[in-house]
């Protein structure tokens, strides 16, 4: 099985994207798809707020520091809060988040070209398991966002309506 990706950037910061992303998984989910969200929004981490346990192991570790380890060592189950949790369970699929939640120091490891390369061969990973798979992924200006915009079916532009997410 090779599944569908889709990279979706935000236009600027605080545009929108992680919910974005988060919610068309959840869209699938419903539909009875199995979708994978991926954090390449480093910076931000913003998938993160999404899981409700404690994270471990996230995304930058298994680019930086566990090449060796399965992408199912950074997955997490989606969470949600009220009504939320109540749409949550009448998912006929499932969303998994791969979020990013990481130390300074090891973010900016994971900024780096090389580290550019392995996410490219995780997202490539997420392909294998999921019928679906949405990076949320920062304005294109680093490594990481440049590796999976490359590396997907499709890309999406999430902007805000205001003059600067038109600029």
């Amino acid at each position: 099985m090779h599944a569908t990706t889709l990279a979706l950037v935000g236009a600027t910061g605080g545009a929108g994207t992680t919910r974005t992303a988060v919610e068309l998984a959840a869209i699938g989910a419903r539909g009875g798809r199995n979708v994978a969200v991926i954090d390449a929004a480093f910076t931000t981490q913003g998938l993160s707020e999404y899981v409700r346990d404690r994270i471990g192991t996230d995304l930058t570790a298994l680019i930086t520091d566990d090449a060796g380890v399965s992408l199912s060592a950074a997955t997490y189950t989606l969470a949600g809060d009220g009504a939320a949790a109540d749409q949550l369970n009448d998912l006929s699929g499932k969303v998994d988040l791969i979020p990013a939640r990481a130390p300074f120091e090891r973010v900016a490891r994971a900024k780096t070209a090389e580290a550019a390369r392995k996410l490219e061969r995780r997202i490539d990973e997420a392909t294998t398991g999921y019928d679906a798979v949405v990076v949320d992924t920062s304005p294109v200006a680093s490594n990481e966002a440049v590796a999976a915009v490359t590396s997907v079916d499709r890309v999406g532009a999430v902007r805000p309506a205001t003059p600067h997410g038109v600029d």
